[in-house]
């Protein structure tokens, strides 16, 4: 039987059927480019994120003031966080530190720096490398040399480390 068109029944369904076969041999390569698309972006947003994040408290904590002694404002010393001034007299105190997901910077008002992190961990260690237990208590304070610092970023199924060493500026004998 033909319709108005002059095809039959069976000749359309085979154009139907070569229709669906094509368009699945197609939608499988386009399935997975969007996939990689969507991994891509996901990654590069964790991977600014962790990377800013990082770079800002590094730049800053290297500009850490000294006392007259010549021992640096660092007010507080933990795992997770770390409080410090850029001020000679230790005032106006600057902490970093993991509040839920992100990294927040607090001076007066609170700045988140990184989101979706999982872990913070900052290490700290005296002019002989010698590492200082956290957290710092206060005499091992004016101690500290060197920090580093390890954030872990995760979204999704993207798990992201990034590592930075900080000398603290100014500081003689290291």
């Amino acid at each position: 039987m033909r319709n108005t068109k002059g095809f039959t029944l069976i000749e359309m369904i085979m154009v139907i059927t070569l229709l669906g076969i094509v368009a699945a041999i197609i939608a499988i390569p386009l399935l997975q480019g969007a996939r990689g698309w969507f991994d891509a972006t996901t990654r590069e947003g964790i991977t600014q994120s962790g990377r800013i994040g990082i770079e800002r408290m590094t730049r800053e904590i290297r500009n850490t003031a000294r006392t007259a002694a010549n021992n640096p404002c660092i007010l507080s010393a933990a795992v997770n966080s770390i409080s410090f001034s850029t001020v000679s007299d230790c005032s106006s105190p600057i902490t970093f530190s993991l509040s839920g997901t992100n990294i927040q910077r607090v001076n007066g008002g609170t700045f988140n720096l990184a989101d979706n992190v999982t872990s913070i961990d900052i290490n700290y260690y005296n002019s002989s490398n010698g590492v200082i237990a956290r957290p710092a208590i206060a005499g091992d304070l004016p101690t500290i040399r060197r920090i580093s610092i390890e954030i872990v970023s995760t979204k999704g199924s993207e798990t992201l480390r990034k590592y930075s060493e900080v000398y603290l500026s100014n500081m003689r004998g290291y």
